[in-house]
């Protein structure tokens, strides 16, 4: 996820390692949080209930491939922004320990978003006498534009067959990921991800753990309470979740689910824990994905609570304070209770059961001393007049639960995806789902179709203008942006000159301003104003521009006046202490920074100005840990508004002193960029021969993990290219940033650039090797500048595997191929995804026990989406060495061989899913069976073949596949010759339907199985498949030539096409 280093390999040996951790304790709760490793929770135990751990404790730091950049340890409480699995997830965080008077405290981590630059801030507090936990949190849209995130805490809990998450008791229904899906709830009476738990009564209540066997989620689409939790019934104690559900809707929950192959991913993530849930809750989101705005310079804050409770069980309301459980037990018992998150006396608990009431006084609650009552009965009809009441010392009701009959109404619906773009009937609809695609960061469908669609219809469709135009913002090009901003403008106000709304103003004066028509900007910046939406941003705007032609009273007369809009804009609030600062009003200026710093003490340019005043460094060096990419972020904003010295000064700084040591990886601590803002400064700042002295010394530095993000960056980089010579590190970091942005014409030509300087950095060549094959179909260009890749860097294990994928793509013989790893099987055996493709490739030229001792012998580690990869090859070899002792007439080894292969080793790191047929298996278990002459076995698992009607593929459903060729061949030995070719000829068809179909990658995709750099044209793959069904329905059918044809049409599209290989070697052999 550009701009953060993905990170694709965990290693195996377990070494001690110290880690920074902030511990907060009181008498009923003990935290231990990770500041280094995104600053999560990682240990929650209540003090009252034995040091019961109510969040997942892990005993180890065991990471696994699962977050957005790679690595992602599971257990305790992570917290995920802007989107899920977060791009900071295992990236350091700034610290800071808050105290107040009353004894409370707070662990303030923060960190500047890798991907987008906001700024998110999370606050851990417990006070004295309470087992409440808050979570603070403080979200900075710290960018001009407009941005859109998520937010979601991560709870882990230890689960087994007695502990018990809960919702509210109104959740009736819920909803998997981007509503895609729906359940009855908390009894599915319903198929969800591919089970039919209708079918499975007892089995499923999707509360308990063992009930879910898949990987599985589920989100809450509609409730009228606050809270949600879970409960361990062994331990007797758990936790509730309270938020004021208007901004906290998102009440989650996900396992691995309670198989094999979840019980995999528990073996990749921890050594001892065992399983978990992860019960979510989400801020100004409900489901994944569900964005919202943050709009410039906007700041969002919300508090969340988390509380742990013992001797109840689940509970039926509950909020900071109190919860209430109130359970019908049989024979009509009432199994009521109130716990508390810090001691109540003198309570009084009021129930109402119909008309009469019953009030319990005195009653003394606690953390470790909830109040409990069940020998109360109810008649039959009055389970729905229930009412418990908790009323304080003073008479003020303080909860209340009534048990009521459920609306079964549904308010969601089942989500759809949006037809291609020419099939919207409206201009309106057109514009509404770009901005849908747009605002939830679509993967795979770009919101600018729909947008052009509705401009082709309606050319004074102002809104898509605009959007179109912010795109082209994003993506640095301002003269198209500013042209598309002003044809908006020219729309909006043809009846009136005074819109409803600034943006289009606000952003047209933004591209402006960077392309330096400063006097245009300024008007349009203006106008922005007089819309109070865009009222803060727009001053904010025109005090940067105010104080680059040091008209420093006008500057704050604008601050004042954004601040007016906007009191939580940190930059402005900064900009206003500097402003007082040149004013000679040094006292004004650290007040003001003082307030900054009250309110965010882990603003690291307010603590830089503060430090510049005071002339003391080591506090803002400590807190930002001098990471180049805050430093990078401080200078930008200095340089908006022309104060260069401070910004030189700043990086000078950075400079001059080392980084902070820390535990995890953090790659992107230095970077050479530091060097090319510092001269684009200097010549900013007329220092013309300190700038080009420092683009000398940028010649010939090693650009790792050079990956620039920024527009600012651009900038730099557009003005360093030209002056600097033969600088190939500035052409290669503007071809990376060009390429993020799918300015792929931009890119080569930068990286072109860098190539013709004769770049000495291998990676240059591969960028421009994949280039070639992705945007320029350039197929044998690709191949040779991988090959000069290659000859500068022989032993990046990366760049051999990925040009032994573009050979793959190319078709080349696999033989060749194979010849080639071997010459250099040190390095493939250094990265998982390069020993699955020798593996491959030694099946495939069948070397079957070379595979299996590859795969056996080797620890594996899949990433979250993409299992099976190994787990396909060591089949493959197991079914392979079978079928060659079954057909010499050892059919006893042949079948030692088919048991291997579904007694998947822990070493693989994956298991089979549960929905994934293994009905070729089956087949082959059962011809070794029926040849010993044990009939009973035999029929045993050609019935399990044929049971198997569906598959698992590329981690979805489906109902046709190579396994439905083995059901047919099952069928056929269980003399159902007539169903067999009914099932081929049924195959047949799905096949050639399938062949005229337009494919496109699944709208609702949550990953995709394999992390490919090159583009596959899924077209061809699917014609390829849908040959490959064709060829096997009519082997099944006798239609032999037929059959022989596909399969020769497929080996010419793809030489290792391991199934048409094997199924024509087969029908050769007969034939001879």
């Amino acid at each position: 996820m550009y701009p953060v280093p993905f990170i694709d390999k965990v290693f195996d040996t377990k070494v001690d390692k110290k880690y920074d951790a902030a511990i907060l304790e009181n008498e009923f709760v003990k935290l231990v949080i990770l500041p280094e490793i995104g600053g999560r929770i990682f240990e929650a135990q209540d003090k009252a209930n034995n040091n019961y751990n109510f969040f997942y404790k892990q005993k180890v730091i065991k990471p696994a491939l699962v977050g957005l950049a790679g690595p992602w340890i599971s257990g305790g409480v992570e917290f995920n922004w802007p989107q899920h699995h977060r791009p900071g997830t295992y990236l350091p965080t700034d610290t800071y320990i808050e105290e107040e008077n009353d004894g409370a405290k707070t662990i303030w981590m923060s960190e500047y978003d890798p991907m987008y630059r906001l700024k998110g801030m999370h606050g851990i507090r417990i006070r004295p006498n309470s087992a409440l936990i808050e979570l603070r949190g403080r979200l900075f849209n710290r960018t001009p534009l407009t941005q859109t995130f998520l937010w979601w805490a991560n709870v882990a809990v230890q689960v087994h067959d007695d502990y018990e998450s809960f919702f509210p008791p109104d959740v009736h229904y819920v909803a998997d990921h981007a509503v895609r899906a729906m359940s009855s709830f908390p009894l599915a009476e319903n198929n969800y991800y591919g089970i039919p738990y209708h079918q499975r009564p007892g089995k499923n209540d999707l509360r308990k753990y063992s009930n879910i066997p898949v990987p599985t989620s589920y989100m809450v689409c509609d409730t009228k309470y606050d809270f949600f939790g879970g409960y361990d019934h062994r331990a007797q104690g758990g936790f509730v979740h309270v938020a004021n559900r208007h901004i906290a809707p998102g009440k989650k929950q996900w396992t691995w689910g309670d198989d094999e192959f979840g019980r995999a991913w528990d073996r990749e993530l921890t050594d001892e824990g065992g399983p978990y849930f992860e019960l979510m809750a989400g801020v100004y989101t409900d489901n994944q994905p569900d964005f919202t705005y943050l709009l410039p310079y906007e700041t969002k804050t919300f508090s969340q609570f988390w509380w742990s409770y013992k001797n109840l069980g689940p509970v039926q309301n509950a909020n900071k304070d109190f919860a209430i459980r109130c359970e019908i037990q049989q024979g009509n018992k009432l199994d009521i209770g109130v716990a508390s998150s810090q001691k109540f006396k003198d309570i009084k608990v009021i129930l109402k059961i119909g008309n009469e009431q019953k009030i319990i006084e005195n009653i003394t609650v606690s953390p470790d001393n909830p109040w409990k009552e069940n020998t109360i009965k109810i008649e039959p009809g009055e389970e729905n007049t229930i009412s418990i009441r908790v009323v304080d010392s003073n008479g003020k009701e303080q909860i209340v639960y009534h048990h009521r009959e459920i609306d079964w109404s549904r308010n969601r619906k089942v989500a759809v995806e949006p037809k291609p773009p020419k099939d919207i009937e409206s201009v309106n609809e057109l514009e509404l789902i770009g901005e849908h695609l747009e605002l939830y960061r679509h993967p795979t469908r770009y919101p600018e179709q729909y947008w052009e669609e509705a401009i082709k219809r309606d050319p004074n469709s102002y809104k898509s203008w605009i959007a179109l135009g912010r795109v082209e913002l994003k993506n640095g090009k301002f003269e198209a942006a500013e042209k598309n901003f002003k044809t908006a403008i020219e729309i909006m106000t043809s009846y009136h000159p005074n819109p409803a709304s600034g943006e289009a103003h606000y952003f047209c004066g933004l591209a402006c301003s960077y392309l330096r028509k400063e006097t245009v900007a300024y008007s349009l910046f203006y106008k922005a104003t007089w819309n109070f939406e865009w009222r803060a941003s727009a001053y904010y705007q025109l005090a940067l521009l105010d104080c680059k032609r040091i008209d420093y009273s006008t500057a704050l007369e604008h601050i004042e006046m954004a601040l007016d809009t906007n009191r939580q804009n940190n930059k402005a609030n900064i900009l206003k202490a500097i402003i007082q600062k040149k004013q000679d009003n040094k006292a004004a200026a650290k007040a003001t920074l003082q307030e900054v710093l009250k309110a965010d003490p882990l603003d690291q340019w307010a603590k830089f100005e503060l430090a510049c005043i005071t002339e003391s460094y080591p506090d803002f060096l400590q807190s930002s840990r001098n990471d180049a990419q805050t430093v990078i972020d401080i200078a930008f904003d200095y340089a908006e508004a022309g104060f260069y010295d401070e910004a030189i000064h700043l990086i000078e700084l950075h400079h001059n002193n080392e980084i902070a040591e820390c535990a995890v990886p953090n790659p992107m601590g230095k970077s050479v960029m530091t060097q090319f803002v510092l001269a684009w400064l200097h010549e900013l700042n007329g220092n013309d021969s300190s700038a080009s002295e420092i683009l000398n010394g940028t010649i010939g530095a090693v650009p790792d993990y050079f990956f620039p993000s920024r527009i600012w960056e651009q900038l730099v980089l557009e003005w360093a290219l030209p002056k600097a010579g033969n600088n190939t590190i500035a052409a290669f970091g503007l071809g990376n940033y060009y390429y993020n942005l799918k300015r792929h014409d931009d890119a080569i030509n930068a990286w072109g650039k860098a190539a013709t300087a004769n770049c000495s950095y291998g990676t240059l060549y591969r960028n421009l090797g994949i280039a070639c094959w992705n945007k320029r179909c350039d197929g044998e260009r690709a191949r040779e500048w991988f090959l000069k890749a290659i000859e500068l860097s022989p032993a990046d294990a990366r760049i051999r595997y990925e040009f032994d994928q573009l050979r793959k793509k190319l078709n080349d013989d696999p033989c060749e191929r194979l010849k080639d790893l071997e010459w250099i099987k040190d390095l493939v055996i250094t990265r998982d995804d390069f020993c699955v493709e020798l593996a491959a490739l030694y099946n495939f030229t069948g070397q079957y026990q070379k595979a299996l001792d590859l795969t056996e012998n080797r620890r594996f580690h899949p990433w979250e989406g993409g299992e099976g990869q190994v787990l396909k090859q060591f089949t493959q070899a197991c079914l392979k060495l079978g079928q060659e002792a079954f057909l010499k007439g050892d059919a006893k080894t042949a079948l030692k061989f088919f048991q291997k292969s579904m007694e998947t080793p822990d070493n693989l790191g994956e298991k089979y899913h549960p929905l994934q047929a293994v009905a070729h298996i089956n087949y082959w278990k059962g011809k070794a069976y029926k040849t010993l002459q044990n009939e009973r076995e035999a029929m045993k698992h050609f019935d399990a073949s044929i049971k198997e009607e569906d598959d698992f593929i590329d981690m979805a459903v489906s109902v046709f596949s190579e396994m439905t060729y083995y059901r047919g061949l099952s069928l056929i030995e269980l003399k159902k010759t007539e169903e067999a070719q009914h099932l081929f000829a049924e195959m047949k068809n799905f096949g050639e339907a399938k062949l005229n179909e337009e494919v496109q990658i699944d709208y609702f995709a949550t990953s995709l199985p394999l992390l490919l750099v090159f583009d596959d044209d899924i077209q061809e793959r699917d014609r390829m498949d849908a040959k490959f069904l064709i060829a096997l329905a009519e082997s099944g059918l006798g239609n032999t030539a037929n059959c022989i044809r596909l399969l020769e049409e497929i080996l010419s599209m793809n030489k290792m096409h391991t199934g048409a290989m094997e199924l024509l070697a087969r029908f050769l052999n007969h034939l001879k």
